[in-house]
């Protein structure tokens, strides 16, 4: 992200929204650059004058997933998800899992929703064309099962 750019065309007078649109960044991004830019000891004309590798020196903006905590859940997640196509594969087993080993685990709705940014959802869907009431059609995701009696 050039952050000379964000200077330039907020002194040209352009509104953070358009500067979003024109970057391709959240305006709320634009926001947060701007109120550290004038939070700073320096005025905008002066941090036009800085090189870039200063410029993310002085404002980079600090994200609190880079930790061990998350290193550690990303490592799982990828041993977990190389295991999804085994039968009987559950989420919340392998959540239960990852808690026991974690000192300081994340919730499971944090769980899901790290794994879900990871791997995005693969987009599947059929049309099956079949008489209505003629076959019924089970999606079942355990061990096979095994028929007792063929005539119940």
């Amino acid at each position: 992200m050039d952050l000379k750019q964000i200077i330039t065309l907020h002194l040209d007078g352009l509104s953070n929204r358009k500067i979003g649109e024109l970057l391709g960044i959240s305006r709320n991004t634009i926001n947060r650059y701007l109120q550290l830019f004038k939070g700073s000891e320096y005025n905008l004309e002066e941090l036009l004058k800085f090189d870039q590798a200063a410029l993310r020196e002085q404002f980079s903006v600090k994200t609190t997933i880079d930790n061990d905590r998350f290193n550690e859940l990303m490592i799982y997640l990828e041993q977990t998800h190389q295991q999804r196509f085994h039968p009987g594969f559950t989420f919340q087993y392998h959540y239960q899992e990852y808690r026991a080993i974690s000192n300081y685990p994340y919730s499971y709705t944090q769980f899901m929703a790290h794994y879900r940014a990871k791997y995005a959802r693969e987009k599947g869907s059929m049309k099956l064309d079949h008489k209505a009431g003629h076959e019924m059609f089970v999606d079942f995701s355990g061990k096979k099962l095994s028929v007792v009696d063929k005539q119940t």
